[in-house]
C-alpha cells in the first residue's frame, strides 16, 4: 500500500481547522485523536498538526491578539465539558473536581464555608 502524499494546501487547511479547534476550547489530546480521525491521518502526524497550531495559538495570545476575557471563557467550557463527560462516564469525582475548579475560577463562593454559624459546623 502507496502513502498518500499531503498537499501543502492540504497542511495549511489542518493547521488552521486544529487552530480554530483549539480556539473553540477543545483539549489538546481530544483535539490530537480527532485529528487524526477528521484527516485520516496517523496519531504521529495528528500530533504535530496539533503542536504547531498551539504553537501559534499561545503566540497569538502572547501578542494580545487573544484577551484574558477569552482565555477565561475558553477554560470555562473545558472544565464544564470536563466535568459533563465524567458525569456521563460514570467518573463523579472528576466530575465534583472540575466543578469545584470552575467555582474557585470564577470566585463564586461556593467553594466557601459558610460564616453565619458562629463556629459551629
Amino acid at each position: 500500500m502507496q502513502r498518500k502524499r499531503v498537499t501543502n494546501g492540504e497542511k495549511k487547511q489542518r493547521h488552521e481547522w486544529a487552530i480554530r479547534q483549539i480556539d473553540l476550547g477543545m483539549g489538546l489530546s481530544e483535539l490530537t485523536a480527532l485529528t487524526a480521525d477528521t484527516w485520516v491521518c496517523s496519531r504521529r502526524n495528528a500530533r504535530d498538526v496539533v503542536a504547531k497550531a498551539h504553537k501559534v495559538w499561545l503566540e497569538a495570545f502572547d501578542h494580545h491578539e487573544l484577551s484574558l476575557q477569552d482565555l477565561l471563557f475558553q477554560q470555562v467550557g473545558r472544565l464544564e465539558r470536563i466535568a459533563r463527560k465524567a458525569e456521563e462516564s460514570g467518573q463523579y469525582a472528576a466530575a465534583v473536581g472540575a466543578v469545584a475548579a470552575l467555582n474557585r475560577m470564577l470566585g463564586l463562593g461556593a467553594d466557601q464555608r459558610c460564616s453565619h454559624h458562629n463556629g459551629r459546623r
